[in-house]
């Protein structure tokens, strides 16, 4: 096998990589978490209103994260820029959770097949999968103890398969981006505030 001869630029990003790395650094806002986790939790609270025959809605609430995908998207997008150095643990989440989305927009489909509550149990085990990922990567156990809770749901929503698979959804939602969201957003902000003080 040829070695691929790197620039000098290449190197040094490498090496700013590594440096980094092994810092332990990490830059997250908790922005895009707490956007997607309160996104799906007023989809699925919605859906089940719904499907409670309490409001009549044009279209079904999920297809609003088609949307929320591509603003994430964005906002993540922003807030890669402001990072000193990407991580090799950063790229590793990326790619974890945008295997995860493109899953879930697939998944999407069985609702034209009429599998409504079924998508529900798939994108339980697709959400416990990410998260267990994400906990081991990064050795947060909340993440690992959040996949377990998922789990437990995705198995639970199997003998469901009626609206109230809606509630475990945004049970979900919330112990997987939005307590996690704002556990960033206050840890940011204590990195910030160092970072001003030094």
């Amino acid at each position: 096998m040829e070695e691929k001869s790197i620039t000098e630029q290449e190197s040094l990003q490498l090496i700013n990589k590594m440096i980094y790395e092994a810092k332990g650094y990490y830059y997250e806002n908790g922005l895009s978490a707490l956007i997607y986790g309160f996104s799906v939790l007023i989809c699925s609270v919605l859906s089940f209103i719904i499907a409670n025959g309490n409001v009549q809605f044009l279209f079904n609430p999920f297809y609003v994260l088609i949307p929320i995908f591509f603003i994430q998207a964005w906002i993540q997008n922003r807030q890669d820029k402001k990072k000193k150095a990407k991580t090799f643990t950063d790229e590793t989440i990326d790619y974890v959770w945008v295997g995860f989305f493109l899953c879930s927009i697939v998944s999407l489909s069985a609702l034209f097949a009429g599998l409504n509550y079924l998508v529900i149990s798939i994108i339980l085990i697709l959400v416990a999968f990410a998260c267990l990922l994400t906990g081991m990567i990064t050795k947060f156990r909340y993440h690992i103890i959040s996949s377990i809770v998922c789990l437990f749901l995705a198995g639970i929503s199997f003998f469901m398969q009626n609206q109230n698979s809606y509630l475990l959804l945004a049970i979900a939602a919330t112990i997987v981006w939005i307590i996690p969201g704002f556990m960033l957003r206050s840890k940011f902000k204590e990195v910030l505030k160092q970072e001003k003080n030094q």
